[in-house]
């Protein structure tokens, strides 16, 4: 009997580790089956190694107020978790934040290889535009206080100023030199066609947008239209953040866009839309109305250019 029991327990431990070992070889090898997890991933293994190589204890001779340590300990951290990547407090980061998250989802080794050049030389080359920051930027980075975390946070300083400071809309027409606190004012504000073409500087994929600053996309179904773009490639959405985040204490909405999130998913429960978004450093999930959809929406971009099916060298 005993020997029968002993038998018995013997076969289902194998069973179980034979079957655990069968779950995890698949759950390693399913960035091969899926392009854009496979991408990610051998992108940040990149991103990684090329900050294994560099020199993380000299500072820079370009940003007199950063700190070496607190630089690419930010840069690491950034590469490893993409989805906490946030524009501080008080600021009008959000579509520097939204844009970072983006290049830190599929090009990390490529943003890396940008914060280290900005880092190293005071200047980056894009796809189709040189970041040279001017010297109020190089000497602002690293002095950002009363920001939350963005205080201690170097890298994202000198990266979001820099973003302000090289790419400007209609709504920085009459503030294009940076002063202090300039972060929190119209100096860092950004229009939908200004991150549209943020987003063409820096990367050869095909961008398509519908919406504007002051009027919705011309669709007849939100829902319909945004599904049809999910299965084409990524979403950002240009909403109005107070319809995003009701609440009762506010007797008048601006119906005016304020925010940039990154779609990911978006289904219909019941009468409902769940949505789940990238939005502030986290990926959130809420449910909403047909009407309120409409409402917060004013534009929807779309990297429509599939990732490339990139192959470790």
């Amino acid at each position: 009997m005993n020997r029968r029991k002993t038998l018995f327990t013997s076969f289902v431990f194998i069973f179980l580790t034979f079957r655990y070992i069968s779950v995890f070889a698949q759950q390693e090898n399913v960035i091969y089956s899926d392009s854009t997890r496979k991408v990610e991933s051998i992108g940040r293994r990149r991103a990684l190694s090329i900050l294994s190589d560099e020199d993380t204890v000299s500072a820079s001779p370009i940003w007199p107020n950063i700190n070496p340590k607190l630089f690419f300990q930010n840069v690491r951290n950034n590469v490893l978790y993409p989805n906490k990547i946030n524009q501080g407090a008080s600021t009008n980061f959000c579509s520097y934040a939204a844009f970072t998250h983006l290049m830190l989802k599929y090009k990390p080794d490529v943003y890396v290889r940008m914060l280290i050049s900005l880092y190293r030389t005071g200047g980056a080359n894009l796809e189709k535009k040189m970041l040279k920051p001017k010297k109020e930027i190089l000497q602002a980075a690293g002095t950002l206080r009363h920001k939350g975390e963005l205080d201690v946070l170097h890298a994202d300083q000198m990266w979001f100023l820099t973003l302000a400071d090289q790419f400007k809309g209609y709504l920085n027409v009459f503030d294009h030199k940076y002063n202090h606190g300039d972060e929190n004012k119209i100096w860092a504000a950004t229009n939908y066609a200004k991150f549209n073409t943020m987003l063409r500087y820096f990367t050869n994929f095909h961008i398509v947008s519908s919406g504007s600053d002051l009027f919705r996309p011309a669709k007849k179904d939100f829902y319909a239209y945004i599904s049809r773009k999910l299965l084409e490639g990524v979403v950002i959405l240009y909403l109005n953040s107070k319809y995003m985040h009701p609440t009762k204490y506010t007797a008048f909405t601006l119906r005016a866009p304020t925010h940039f999130v990154v779609l990911y998913e978006m289904y219909k429960v019941g009468d409902l839309i769940e949505i789940k978004y990238w939005d502030y450093g986290l990926k959130t999930v809420q449910l909403i109305t047909r009407k309120r959809l409409y409402k917060m929406i004013f534009g929807v971009s779309t990297i429509t250019t599939k990732v490339e099916d990139d192959t470790e060298n």
